[in-house]
């Protein structure tokens, strides 16, 4: 596929990004910026893994093979998870593979009424998620206000707290893209 200013992110019929989040008003710039975004997402997400990996495969050699083990390797570690998790959790929202345990599609057919269910749904899971982002704003500007920090490396705990608010606050963005598709759909008003 080549790629353009007109070209949508990533979106392959039949795979598991069929269902991405990338609103259908967006074009140029705006369009533009929002492939930006995904695309700085996915870099975390593989700086964070590679990360990850080095450091619990460092820990392993260095605590089985070597006998020793390593001052704050651990805690690291728990750092980089944090930022995999959260960052994971918002790009899986913008590809809509987050978890549902519906009953909805076993008992309703195809139509209004289960659109109109996957809304309700859709407003619950915006609601709850812009609540947590609301709660991890102001859990980072309590750690700012402490001015607390790890106890190993000394890392100031807001460089970890950071990214919480920031995949809540692209989990809710993605889940009212969700939500605002989902409406247009029962109204007809949608060209996916």
């Amino acid at each position: 596929m080549q790629e353009d200013e007109t070209t949508v992110a990533v979106a392959v019929p039949g795979s598991i990004h069929a269902g991405v989040n990338t609103p259908d008003f967006l074009s140029g710039r705006g369009l533009a910026i929002w492939n930006a975004k995904l695309i700085l997402q996915r870099l975390v997400l593989l700086v964070c893994g590679a990360a990850l990996t080095a450091l619990v495969t460092v820990q392993v050699f260095t605590r089985y093979v070597v006998g020793i083990s390593l001052f704050g390797i651990e805690e690291l570690a728990s750092f980089v998870a944090v930022y995999l998790y959260f960052i994971g959790a918002s790009h899986g929202a913008w590809e809509r593979g987050h978890i549902s345990a519906s009953l909805v599609e076993l008992f309703l057919p195809e139509g209004k009424a289960r659109t109109a269910m996957a809304i309700f749904s859709s407003l619950v899971t915006v609601v709850l998620s812009g609540w947590m982002t609301v709660w991890a704003f102001q859990y980072l500007a309590f750690t700012i206000r402490r001015g607390t920090m790890s106890l190993e490396t000394g890392i100031p705990l807001a460089w970890v707290h950071g990214v919480m608010p920031l995949g809540l606050t692209l989990m809710t963005l993605y889940f009212v893209v969700e939500l605002l598709d989902r409406w247009n759909l029962l109204r007809g008003k949608t060209s996916r």
